[in-house]
């Protein structure tokens, strides 16, 4: 379902790229290149431990069974409209959380799958900047909604 990580240039797999209004999956590809772009904001909805472990950078956590509990803080994506990627270990969970904001009003919501075939770098280290700075400072791709 989700591809694994294969590099190709940014520009050439963003051409023709639209986001969409509906809930999507995503390759990792598109995934990635979305992120070199800083044309959406990353969302790891894995558990608290897991994302401790290792995850992608500057990737926000918000657990999956906790999502509900955070829908003020999640605002911030609605009113700028700022594309998600949501990934989780395998891309179930990613799924349902997908699915979940979707239904609370949320839009661009792209499922780009699990950690486990992510191929490119992961960290440890928290995101460079508080989840709203970084929700504001997404600029999505001219032409692409």
């Amino acid at each position: 379902m989700f591809p694994a990580f294969t590099a190709v240039a940014s520009p050439a797999l963003l051409e023709g790229f639209r986001y969409s209004v509906d809930p999507v999956d995503v390759s990792q590809n598109i995934g990635y290149a979305l992120m070199e772009e800083n044309a959406a904001i990353v969302i790891d909805v894995r558990t608290k431990e897991e994302y401790a472990e290792s995850h992608i950078p500057n990737a926000y956590n918000f657990p999956v069974e906790e999502l509900l509990n955070h829908l003020d803080e999640l605002a911030v994506l609605k009113e700028s409209d700022t594309p998600v990627l949501l990934y989780c270990r395998s891309g179930r969970r990613s799924g349902n959380a997908m699915n979940m904001l979707h239904k609370h009003g949320f839009k661009y919501l792209m499922n780009m799958g699990g950690i486990i075939t992510w191929a490119n770098e992961t960290t440890t280290a928290a995101p460079e900047k508080p989840f709203a700075d970084a929700v504001r400072a997404v600029t999505p791709l001219q032409n692409a909604k």
